[in-house]
């Protein structure tokens, strides 16, 4: 089967594109196509970085194995600037011409894309998953109306369709689509198996250090309490520069900066602490996130305290503590100060069926109904 992503394999934070493909590899042999880079690149070191890296893969020889067994990397060969027409034709033409060689589909061969955007994939393919964990569209630098327009074309296409919150799942609808809801879940027992009985009172932040989603004024607002945070991540990585902000942040005697952390390192520090936070913006994009960090932080015995974000609202799992943003720092500072290891012992017990042993699971199981090479 061929999964279609949205990341990179070896990206320093780990999706669900990522766990799918490693799941499912569990079962089945997975070709996974790297990102066609949907954001265009802008004029910064990041993206220069990034482009260098592209190009790199480029130079090598595709279809590169992994240390995981049965899953096969592909870096597409497209060119990034997806809006103009004239591009997207070209890039037509690039994937038909090297994509489809290193497929090689059988009958009965799925393609399982978290992108909307496949540029004729699902044509070398029997049976389509279009599994939606963004509202894409809304990102700053991408093509907005060719995705939407890519997007309802695949809506139709598909077999099935997955949304991985309330908010993607209305927004899938209103494009003609009939979703499942499936919310993102996590690596439960790697962090559940880290938690300690012994805990610091600090909090806990990791995720993608951009202002897109997350609002820094709210963790300065904690810094400013006295509470000590732990940031881990990546910084800006899709291309929004909150340099100023984030460089006063990080410069705060009470915000320790760990960097991008393997996921056992970053088990490790959250099975330390108290309290995981999600200081996220209420915008268009925030409003179809289900964070995959909620089951993180549950399962590494956390509390955890969450903006009004509408898919987590909509689907609020035990425990998790609402804040609006004007008495967040209140409410994470009330929460460090009651944490105790009783209720950590049953935010962990509760978060143990958000597991990706059990969704990977469920998406054998819808395979079973589209055929699964």
């Amino acid at each position: 089967m061929t999964v279609l992503s949205t990341a990179d394999f070896h990206s320093s934070v780990w999706t669900n594109k990522q766990y799918m493909a490693v799941g499912l590899a569990e079962h089945t042999k997975v070709s996974y196509i790297e990102s066609m880079g949907l954001r265009a690149p802008t004029v910064s070191k990041a993206d220069f970085a990034r482009l260098a890296s592209r190009f790199g893969k480029g130079l090598r020889r595709s279809g590169r194995e992994t240390s995981v067994p049965n899953v096969r990397i592909i870096s597409p060969k497209v060119i990034p600037y997806h809006g103009a027409g004239v591009v997207r034709a070209i890039n037509r033409r690039l994937v038909s011409a090297t994509l489809a060689r290193k497929l090689e589909p059988t009958p009965g061969s799925v393609l399982w894309t978290f992108s909307p955007l496949t540029y004729g994939l699902e044509d070398l393919h029997s049976r389509v998953v279009y599994h939606s964990v963004d509202l894409l569209h809304t990102l700053p630098g991408v093509p907005r109306d060719a995705l939407l327009a890519a997007e309802e074309r695949l809506i139709a296409r598909a077999d099935h369709v997955i949304a991985s919150s309330a908010g993607v799942a209305n927004h899938l609808t209103e494009l003609g689509g009939r979703p499942q809801v499936w919310e993102n879940v996590a690596d439960v027992e790697k962090f559940s198996s880290a938690a300690s009985l012994e805990r610091d009172d600090s909090v806990v932040f990791a995720g993608n250090l951009t202002p897109t989603k997350v609002n820094f004024h709210l963790v300065e607002d904690l810094v400013e309490r006295g509470i000590r945070v732990r940031l881990a991540g990546p910084v800006s990585i899709d291309g929004v520069s909150g340099e100023n902000e984030l460089q006063k942040l990080l410069s705060h005697p009470n915000v320790e900066y760990l960097g991008k952390l393997s996921l056992d390192q970053l088990a490790a520090v959250c099975g330390r602490a108290k309290v995981g936070v999600i200081p996220y913006h209420l915008n268009e994009y925030t409003s179809g996130v289900f964070p995959l960090k909620v089951y993180e932080y549950m399962a590494a015995g956390m509390a955890v305290v969450c903006t009004p974000i509408k898919s987590v609202v909509a689907a609020r799992p035990e425990g998790v503590v609402i804040a609006e943003s004007d008495n967040f720092a209140a409410e994470v500072a009330d929460v460090l100060q009651n944490w105790t290891v009783e209720q950590s012992a049953i935010s962990s017990r509760l978060a143990e069926s958000h597991s990706w042993a059990g969704r990977i699971e469920q998406a054998r199981g819808l395979l079973i109904g589209v055929g699964s090479s």
